[in-house]
């Protein structure tokens, strides 16, 4: 094979969208997702029965590392960092991330349980028939809460919490499973259409609905379309294969590669969520018949990328010494996916230990030095002042590290998946 070459001096700019000059990137999660207009008012749809199957057999990563003592300081100064600015109550979107990396008994900052507060502070009340249902709304006035749709639920699911895990919602006693249920009717997709905003917001869905799903789930959606479980793992999966279809040609003929928010790259991190949400819902036996196949032939894009990426943002930082701090942020923000992304697939058995080994030792090892390099120079500790002038930069911080510490978690076999 040809030497494959990437072109683009800010090709780096994996994760929420970039502006024009320099490809400087958005927020992990917290930008709110338009939802595409509606022709027609969609017809009603009743409030969708679940027999829980919940996923309870914990896996960990085949290739997992010790924690070593550089390990373990890299880590402590991320959750400190997450500690510090993702246990804001007045910022339901970071709490999220403080669940992720901190597990879902965290509490924030005053004082209260961060599940409960996010339902009795964020959530509403939708009443379908005589069934009451939860919903989290994308944002309420400047208040960013769910970007993308079921954010909270995927949090949950993942952090182990189950459906009849009592919440109290705009003063009505309810359960995580209404949540749910919510989330189900208004998941939905035919071929290479969703019900989504787009692709791009189907992910945190799929790998929370998948989470409880029986094997036989299916439901009739808000817009009447017929649903299953089956159906919908397919054809996420089925659009991730297609969007990345380029970068897996392009690394069969040896050929150039420009970024340019095509395909997998327009995704948020970089299609990091869209790659685990449809791995996920794979490994718990959900898709078509080509599905595992097409989940499996994502490791080698993966690990390709990897070199690739951080050697364009080495190459900016000596064009633009300038933005050093912006491009190590972003560093941090693919390399923390990168790991989480794929200890989690081996983990669930749908890559091959030995590929995945020296790719994810290397990033385990080059994600020590990130840290480091922040740490010494004290951005880490004063990210705080990053808010009033460069939010998006502040919230790449805040979201980048708590994912980076669920990498390393899922890297030195501490974190598990449920399978």
């Amino acid at each position: 094979m040809r030497t494959v070459r990437y072109l683009g001096l800010w090709a780096l700019v994996v994760g929420c969208g970039s502006a024009p000059e320099p490809a400087v990137e958005a927020p992990t999660e917290p930008s709110p997702v338009a939802s595409a207009p509606a022709e027609q008012p969609a017809p009603a749809a009743g409030a969708p029965s679940v027999a829980w199957e919940v996923a309870d057999r914990e896996v960990r990563s085949p290739v997992a590392v010790p924690l070593s003592p550089e390990i373990q300081e890299a880590r402590a100064a991320l959750v400190d960092l997450v500690s510090k600015h993702a246990r804001d109550p007045a910022n339901p979107w970071a709490v999220t991330h403080a669940i992720l990396a901190l597990g879902p008994d965290v509490e924030l900052t005053n004082g209260q349980p961060a599940i409960d507060w996010l339902f009795s502070e964020y959530a509403t009340v939708e009443t379908v028939g005589e069934d009451s249902l939860i919903r989290f709304p994308s944002k309420r006035g400047s208040i960013r809460i769910e970007p993308h749709a079921d954010l909270v639920l995927k949090a949950l699911t993942e952090a182990g919490v189950r459906p009849d895990r009592k919440v109290v919602v705009q003063g009505k006693e309810m359960r995580v499973g209404d949540l749910y249920r919510g989330s189900l009717r208004r998941a939905w997709t035919d071929g290479d259409k969703t019900g989504a905003s787009s692709f791009n917001d189907t992910p945190w869905t799929l790998q929370a609905v998948a989470t409880w799903a029986p094997s036989d789930l299916a439901w009739q959606a808000v817009d009447g379309h017929a649903m299953t479980m089956d159906g919908y793992a397919s054809d996420v999966t089925a659009k991730l294969h297609a969007d990345s279809a380029f970068m897996r040609d392009a690394i069969a003929a040896g050929e150039i590669v420009q970024k340019r928010r095509q395909g997998i790259f327009s995704y948020t991190c970089g299609g990091a969520h869209l790659l685990q949400g449809a791995a996920y819902a794979v490994a718990r036996g959900f898709g078509g018949p080509e599905s595992r196949s097409q989940i499996e032939q994502q490791m080698p894009v993966l690990y390709w990328r990897y070199g690739l990426e951080l050697n364009t943002v080495d190459q900016a930082m000596k064009m633009r010494p300038d933005y050093r701090l912006i491009l190590t942020e972003q560093k941090l923000k693919f390399i923390g996916h990168f790991l989480e992304s794929g200890h989690k697939i081996a983990a669930m058995g749908l890559a091959s230990p030995q590929e995945a080994q020296p790719n994810l030792d290397k990033a385990m090892a080059d994600l020590v030095v990130v840290v480091g390099q922040l740490s010494a120079g004290g951005i880490l500790e004063r990210v705080g002042e990053l808010k009033p002038s460069q939010e998006q930069l502040y919230l790449d911080f805040v979201g980048d590290s708590a994912h980076a510490v669920r990498g390393i978690d899922m890297a030195t076999g501490v974190g598990v998946i449920r399978l």
